[in-house]
């Protein structure tokens, strides 16, 4: 059987470059391994790197002193041996070198390699960046790269500096806006700094849709306040105005009964009078919400027209302000007419507790009780929606008298 040296130098060229190959496929398998710290495998390739590049220097030595004959003693020994030896040894070689290098590629597509971890943080849509206290980057993905470029016009080298170019926490860059996130980090005993970048331009989006909404229906809400308060100023001059037609269609009625009057019945004729008199004053009373109307005196003429006496315990307390007096005397009115109306009252009293920082006023009539539920109707319906207004509240209470009851904070 022939020796390898016995083979022509084209065949000769040819194992030497499939040794030289296997050279370079050990060599990457190597790398490969070392960068994803499998040391092992490291070491596998070293053992299957040194007969390849044993096998390919044999081959050089030999064309190299062929003319001069001076080989080395393991060049004439590896030399003698049979060229089917050396294409077995090849072979077994890059056997083992391919399963090195297919079970390197595999590792990395099966297994979290940092190689891994980079290719997939820099396919994320966020930004993603470390640093250590000395602002050196240790990490940072493509789009915080593409980030710190358009916001700093410079590459990212510095996390410091970056950190600060970006502390607002929102920064708006190609239409895009953005939300920076940094915190601080322990990794083996040294402290780490990490930022991330999110895109929050569809919450921000929202976010400025939802102020507007917001704002529109504050405006919106305050033209109904406004409204409201329109509708109760509205329904207040309307029961003021059929009031005031009530009392000149009976007013019309003393005009046609003092004409039919017996002139010598002076009994009759002070009847009239009296009648006469207590419609003038009820027509005569300002409607305005802001005259007297409020005022003790007013309320006391309204009563000695009615014909029912007031009875108070004390006077209004001062710790009302004008609003609060103003709506005291609209129920206080309210009472007064609804007991001469429905009770036939001929006494109302009106008194004063305190009690858990409120401030309760009752008014209280000795006219006939009710029958079945009262219901808040007409002005009654009125003052309750102006009570609710100043934080206040219009009920009723029925024991031995049935009383009109006003409790709300002075503050209120």
């Amino acid at each position: 059987m022939n020796s390898f040296i016995t083979l022509s130098p084209l065949a000769r060229s040819a194992f030497a470059l499939w040794a030289l190959l296997l050279c370079l496929i050990c060599i990457g398998s190597g790398m490969l391994s070392v960068v994803k710290k499998r040391f092992r495998l490291t070491l596998f390739a070293l053992v299957l790197f040194v007969p390849s590049f044993v096998l390919w220097q044999i081959v050089f030595d030999y064309s190299l002193f062929f003319k001069t004959g001076t080989f080395s003693r393991l060049t004439q020994t590896a030399g003698s041996v049979s060229w089917i030896n050396w294409l077995v040894c090849l072979v077994l070689l890059t056997a083992f070198s391919a399963i090195l290098f297919w079970f390197n590629i595999k590792y990395d597509k099966t297994y979290i390699t940092p190689g891994a971890i980079k290719l997939y943080l820099d396919k994320m849509p966020c930004g993603v960046c470390c640093w250590r206290e000395n602002g050196r980057v240790l990490f940072s993905n493509i789009c915080m790269n593409e980030l710190c470029v358009a916001i700093t016009k410079s590459a990212l080298l510095n996390g410091n500096q970056f950190c600060d170019a970006v502390k607002d926490g929102i920064k708006s860059v190609d239409g895009k806006v953005w939300r920076f996130s940094s915190r601080e980090i322990t990794v083996d005993g040294e402290t780490l700094y990490e930022m991330i970048a999110s895109d929050i331009t569809a919450e921000y989006s929202k976010t400025e849709a939802l102020e507007r909404d917001k704002t529109e229906l504050s405006r919106l809400n305050s033209e109904l306040r406004e409204y409201y308060m329109s509708i109760d100023e509205s329904v207040k001059r309307q029961e003021i105005l059929q009031a005031k037609m009530n009392i000149h269609d009976e007013m019309n009625r003393l005009m046609l009964s003092t004409v039919a009057a017996d002139s010598d019945d002076s009994q009759a004729l002070d009847r009239i009078f009296s009648l006469w008199e207590q419609n003038a004053l009820l027509l005569c009373m300002e409607t305005d919400s802001n005259a007297n109307v409020q005022q003790a005196d007013a309320l006391d003429s309204l009563a000695k027209a009615l014909g029912i006496e007031i009875v108070r315990d004390e006077d209004l307390p001062d710790i009302l302000n004008e609003k609060q007096k103003e709506l005291f005397f609209f129920t206080a009115q309210e009472a007064l007419i609804n007991a001469v109306k429905h009770a036939q009252a001929k006494r109302l009293e009106i008194s004063f507790e305190r009690t858990d920082g409120s401030l309760v006023c009752r008014f209280s009539n000795d006219g006939k009780l009710p029958e079945g539920e009262v219901h808040f109707e007409g002005g009654l319906a009125n003052i309750r929606l102006l009570a609710e207004k100043q934080n206040a509240s219009v009920y009723t209470e029925i024991g031995e008298k049935f009383t009109l009851v006003l409790k709300y904070q002075p503050n209120g």
